[in-house]
């Protein structure tokens, strides 16, 4: 089960890599399932029928994309479906989406959520911050059933060796910015926090090349406000391409600065230094799990332009030290991401 859509970059390339994970050397015979998708009666006998059902990865506890009163999250599965699915089950680096000031779950989610831990191998959060948020909806008894599991974009180079390589030969810089739900990340400054994004763009174009990456149709919204700013860029639509496309882009940049969560994840994953604008508590928790919070620039602090500069040119800077220090990171979310793999591949068996 995953949030299959071409319209993403980031829901392009994260089935992807989360098959790619879990086989490692082996070939597993894939049943590709969106999870939006009802679980009704046929469906729970196709699921029944396989070896076991890996759900996710991406930010599937969220309330409002796909909102359905029968687990209260993304997943269109009730209870009592839920209760007589028969095959091993695990979570495989799934976030707790929730946006900053964003209404609670409804009660359905609760009691999904139980049972679903109760029958789960594991569930494999990809971030700390999402792990202590869902042990606030479980018994104790529950938590340990809850593991680390970052999400496999993040170790792109190690899966795509022969993808991740190789840096530009002159200062190249990918932004990104998202727009969905912009009012819950920006609030009524949205305009003021966006026009300093884009005079910071216009500076940063004096040292190095600015591309800009749209992810979905929607970060396109950014592009009036480059203008505006006089900045000179090139637009690179990495919606409805393939995944491959998507590594390729962030392997050949020398700096991603980046809104979205796969705007910083993936780019970290292909071994590129990141500067993580932060409008989101998912984005944070990600340069926390790393220990790089100084990696990250909150967009709604009074001197967010300063501190933006600050920190690209320094990245731009001292970019070699970052790539080695992504790399031994990389090693350490690798192991972690393989140890849960022969879990579930075991689990399966």
């Amino acid at each position: 089960m995953a949030m299959y859509s071409d319209g993403n970059a980031g829901d392009t390339l994260l089935p992807r890599t989360v098959r790619d994970a879990i086989d490692g050397d082996a070939a597993n015979d894939w049943q590709g399932i969106h999870a939006h998708r009802v679980v009704n009666r046929n469906l729970l006998n196709e699921i029944n029928q396989l070896d076991g059902l890996l759900i996710g990865g991406g930010g599937l506890f969220l309330r409002d994309t796909n909102p359905n009163n029968l687990s209260g999250w993304q997943w269109s599965c009730s209870v009592q479906v839920l209760e007589q699915i028969k095959v091993p089950i695990a979570l495989f680096a799934v976030g707790y989406n929730r946006f900053r000031g964003q209404k609670d779950f409804k009660p359905a989610f609760r009691r999904h959520l139980e049972l679903l831990a109760d029958k789960c191998v594991y569930m494999g959060l990809r971030n700390s911050g999402s792990i202590e948020a869902i042990k606030s909806y479980l018994p104790e008894s529950l938590h340990p059933k809850l593991r680390f599991q970052p999400c496999p974009t993040t170790i792109c180079k190690q899966l795509y060796p022969e993808i991740c390589t190789g840096k530009p030969a002159q200062p190249m810089i990918a932004l990104n910015c998202a727009f969905d739900r912009i009012d819950l990340r920006l609030g009524k400054r949205k305009d003021n926090i966006l026009h300093q994004l884009a005079t910071a763009a216009k500076e940063l174009s004096e040292h190095a090349t600015v591309m800009y990456y749209a992810h979905a149709k929607g970060d396109e919204q950014m592009l009036p406000y480059l203008d505006r700013a006089n900045v000179p860029y090139q637009l690179r639509r990495l919606y409805y391409v393939p995944p491959r496309e998507v590594v390729e882009a962030y392997s050949n940049v020398s700096l991603a600065i980046g809104m979205r969560g796969h705007a910083q994840m993936v780019p970290f994953g292909c071994g590129t230094p990141i500067i993580s604008l932060v409008s989101h508590d998912k984005v944070r928790w990600f340069l926390d799990d790393i220990g790089q919070s100084d990696w990250g620039v909150e967009m709604t602090n009074t001197d967010f332009k300063n501190n933006l500069l600050d920190s690209a040119l320094n990245a731009l800077d001292t970019h070699r030290i970052i790539e080695n220090q992504i790399e031994q990171i990389q090693v350490r979310l690798l192991e972690t991401t393989c140890q849960n793999a022969a879990d579930f591949n075991a689990a399966m068996s």
